[in-house]
């Protein structure tokens, strides 16, 4: 069996993992997953074919975020001094659950409990990811210290791992012993453009997705952005799963329909934009050590333009997203790093 434990600091973890999963189901039909984690089943099911086993438990205490572009630097402390509390006794489940299911092998993107109890339980763990929690940690330890010790406690972690699989817009991953490159793990339209607008209803405006992840940007409303008569926006509320699946979209055909992206830089919309050839409206998202990466590494890859948090939060960005139309796409680059780490992972698997 293959354990996969997802972090749950937003989708797009949740998302590169899930096409690492699918491309082993592709290449191993009979191989038992256990995908394990806090983020919505249905979501992880969706994306995921064939038998999968679900165990609802939390591998990381993440972080705590007041909406899409600011961290919650206090609460995110307190949330990981009550989650490492209870460290010991997590890792012990953990191992025993992995020991009982016969568990074969563990994959993680990022969370740093899963690689200790798969050290206790005697079974190689491989990590996926452009950043590791010790990184993020200790940047914000310089305004709040208590995350000191859980950049710690993560890094110890991190050091019983077999192998990291790393993804571009990295960070800091030197904790890692052993690290591999993969390229790009992304999801791709399985639509064309024609017919992904046909079924969202477009009209000849260009189209505008607003993409803030699962926790969103309340205030950036169809009605602030009223006055951009010119645009055809496209908001969370259209886009739920169950209307997606109505019409037959899966959320990468949103993005191949779109002609613009409104969002913050993540791994996960960033390389959904890239695989999709679709242009992107980026804005700082605080003091998250990731995004100054994201920022200078994805260009060659990505027609992109700056709008500041102000303008943004008043729904002034009908100047950006001109500017931003007006760009060449850059050529795709190889985004065929599922595969390799399906291969990689199933060599470790024998």
């Amino acid at each position: 069996m293959l354990v996969a434990y997802a972090t749950a600091h937003g989708y797009g973890h949740m998302t590169r993992l899930c096409e690492v999963l699918r491309a082993v189901r592709a290449r191993a039909p009979a191989l038992p997953i256990t995908f394990a984690g806090t983020l919505p089943e249905r979501l992880v099911r969706r994306e995921v074919p064939g038998p999968l086993t679900f165990r609802a438990v939390a591998a990381d205490a993440g972080l705590v975020q007041r909406d899409a572009l600011e961290i919650d630097e206090r609460a995110s402390a307190e949330r990981c001094r009550a989650f490492d509390a209870t460290w010991e006794e997590r890792v012990d489940a953990e191992a025993a659950f992995l020991r009982d299911a016969k568990a074969r092998l563990v994959l993680a993107d990022i969370p740093a409990l899963p690689f200790e109890a798969a050290a206790r339980a005697g079974i190689p763990a491989v990590g996926l990811g452009n950043f590791s929690w010790d990184w993020i940690y200790r940047h914000l330890a310089g305004r709040e210290p208590s995350f000191a010790s859980s950049a710690e406690r993560a890094a110890r972690a991190y050091g019983d791992a077999a192998l990291l699989l790393e993804l571009p817009f990295a960070g800091d991953l030197s904790v890692f012993r052993r690290r591999e490159r993969i390229g790009f793990v992304a999801r791709r339209p399985r639509l064309d453009r024609a017919d992904a607008r046909r079924r969202l209803g477009l009209d000849g405006r260009p189209a505008v997705l607003v993409s803030f992840g699962g926790i969103g940007l309340p205030g950036l409303t169809p009605a602030l952005l009223a006055r951009e008569g010119e645009f055809r926006f496209l908001f969370p509320g259209e886009l739920e799963v169950d209307r997606l699946d109505a019409i037959g979209l899966h959320y990468p055909d949103v993005v191949l329909a779109a002609d613009a992206i409104v969002t913050k830089p993540g791994y996960g919309i960033v390389t959904d934009a890239i695989a999709a050839g679709t242009r992107l409206v980026y804005t700082e998202r605080g003091d998250f050590p990731e995004y100054p990466i994201m920022v200078a590494e994805m260009a060659p890859h990505l027609a992109c333009v700056h709008v500041g948090n102000d303008d943004l939060r008043h729904g002034r960005i009908g100047g950006a997203i001109r500017r931003v139309l007006a760009l060449p796409v850059p050529p795709k680059p190889d985004l065929d790093g599922a595969e390799r780490a399906a291969a990689r992972l199933l060599d470790l698997l024998g």
